[in-house]
């Protein structure tokens, strides 16, 4: 996992008591994945223990380094989500999910690529390009998205976006200025 840039200012943001309360909270469910799957960390586990203490005490910026700490270790442990080929949620993009979650279907690159080609396709049509042959070929390739065939799916969408630039470039060097 890549490190946080700039570092984070351990124990000196004043953290207020929500806040710190959902770092912690935080931190334990990580953990508990962490114990669930097998791979427990009885070392972090203690810290957070020191850390809910120092909290009890009143050192809320000692808890807020340990937690720190803590989260920077788990950081380090776990790997880079998968990036497909374009960023989440490209129409009306909204992250409504945490890192780790899985792509909610609204938000999948694949199905809002698509979203995008019909959309450009009509566009195209009102200018008066043909493209009834490229909306049978949209239709195949969202028939393919639903069969959880993406990266087919996704290059069909992508060869009828060229064709559809080649046909309006070839109709705007037919028009007169």
């Amino acid at each position: 996992m890549r490190k946080r840039s700039p570092p984070p200012r351990a124990g000196t943001s004043g953290s207020d008591g929500p806040e710190l309360e959902g770092f912690v909270e935080g931190v334990r469910h990580r953990l508990q994945e962490r114990r669930d799957s097998g791979r427990a960390l009885p070392d972090l586990e203690r810290r957070l223990t020191v850390a809910n203490a120092a909290i009890l005490s009143g050192d809320v910026a000692g808890a807020e380094r340990i937690l720190l700490t803590v989260s920077d270790r788990l950081d380090e442990d776990e790997t880079e989500p998968e990036l497909l080929q374009f960023p989440r949620g490209l129409i009306a993009y909204d992250a409504g999910a945490d890192r780790g979650v899985p792509t909610p279907e609204d938000e999948e690159p694949v199905g809002n690529r698509l979203k995008i080609v019909e959309r450009l396709l009509a566009v195209a049509a009102r200018e008066g390009v043909e493209v009834a042959d490229l909306q049978k070929e949209l239709a195949s390739a969202r028939m393919q998205y639903i069969d959880g065939d993406w990266r087919p799916a996704r290059d069909r969408g992508e060869r009828i976006l060229d064709t559809l630039d080649r046909r309006r470039g070839a109709r705007a060097s037919r028009e007169p200025i």
